[in-house]
């Protein structure tokens, strides 16, 4: 089972993520745009500190998974991961960057070589040569990352009803013997059966 994720600010809880923090000596706070009157960024600090050793950004999905945490964000054809180690978070964090360039992977399981300790994540992105036969339908991929091994999974289920770009998307996924749970922007939870 993939560990909780998060999309920040809208499927998060500050109490819920904190709680998570704690075994590593770390607390989150959000910061607030008064202009914009919206949550702008999650700061991390240790717990006996007010100075904040990491940002992670709006609207960027995060996970703990192991003792490391990973935030991404993603765009067409793009999912850009950052790996943070939470037991060596300091004043001047070693933060792991990687750009995964979907557009030369093909559909199913593909081997790509990472240096991310990640063991199982699973996520959504538009994959821009993803045809259907109509023009109102969505192309988004289930993307599973287990170590080295990135599985695409056409996401039939929801970009056959049309999708509304920019308006309602999938955010977060959980995935469970086979099983993918997920939630997203302005749709009701879903199940998706992937074998």
């Amino acid at each position: 089972m993939t560990a909780t994720q998060y999309y920040f600010p809208y499927f998060f809880q500050l109490d819920t993520f904190n709680k998570e923090l704690a075994s590593f000596g770390l607390l989150s706070s959000v910061t607030y745009d008064e202009k914009a009157q919206m949550l702008e960024s999650l700061l991390l600090k240790k717990q006996t500190s007010k100075d904040p050793l990491l940002s992670i950004p709006f609207g960027a999905t995060i996970m703990l998974e192991r003792n490391k945490l990973f935030y991404w964000k993603t765009d067409t054809n793009l999912i850009d991961i950052v790996q943070v180690d939470l037991f060596s978070l300091n004043e001047e964090p070693e933060l792991l960057n990687a750009k995964i360039d979907l557009s030369h992977l093909q559909l199913g399981k593909n081997h790509v070589k990472s240096y991310l300790d990640v063991g199982l994540l699973v996520t959504y992105v538009r994959k821009e040569n993803l045809t259907y036969n109509k023009d109102y339908f969505e192309n988004f991929v289930i993307v599973i990352i287990e170590q080295e091994q990135i599985n695409l999974i056409p996401f039939d289920w929801f970009n056959k009803t049309g999708g509304d770009y920019g308006y309602v998307w999938p955010a977060l996924a959980r995935l469970d013997t086979g099983k993918l749970y997920g939630q997203g922007m302005r749709m009701a939870n879903f199940t998706v059966d992937l074998d």
